[in-house]
């Protein structure tokens, strides 16, 4: 076996990872195609616009209705994973006072809510299909 094949076997972002595809939100399948119509996660009004199927292997990204459904169980559970690791930074500053883990927790989530919202989907999706190197040769006509 080469360096260059074990190097990628432990690379948790080479090419058909699945935190490659979840981190750069792009397709499960070919990981070329990318799962939002606007990059920028900040544009609000474009927030959770998809495209049906991907542009490069015509891969599935509207199964069915409710599908993303899920992706919110995923998003609470991040949410609440980042509260309590800011709570923690938080306490050790200024102990049990409300005010400033109240503010803190709030100003730090909804400024994160737009990747949160984002990277739910991406593992979500990630989760019912997988990486297939030659999908953009075999592109699902629909």
């Amino acid at each position: 076996m080469s360096v260059k094949k074990i190097i990628n076997w432990f690379n948790p972002f080479a090419k058909g990872k699945v935190l490659r595809s979840v981190f750069t939100l792009t397709c499960p399948r070919c990981q070329k195609g990318h799962l939002f119509t606007v990059k920028n996660p900040f544009r609000l009004k474009y927030l959770d616009d998809m495209p049906h199927y991907c542009s490069e292997c015509g891969e599935d990204f509207q199964r069915e209705i409710g599908f993303y459904y899920g992706a919110m169980m995923i998003s609470h559970a991040s949410t609440t994973l980042i509260a309590v690791v800011v709570h923690i930074i938080i306490f050790y500053f200024y102990g049990w006072a409300l005010a400033p883990n109240l503010i803190s927790i709030t100003v730090i989530l909804v400024g994160l809510f737009p990747v949160i919202f984002r990277t739910s989907r991406a593992i979500w999706i990630n989760m019912f299909s997988t990486y297939d190197a030659s999908a953009t040769q075999h592109k699902i006509i629909r």
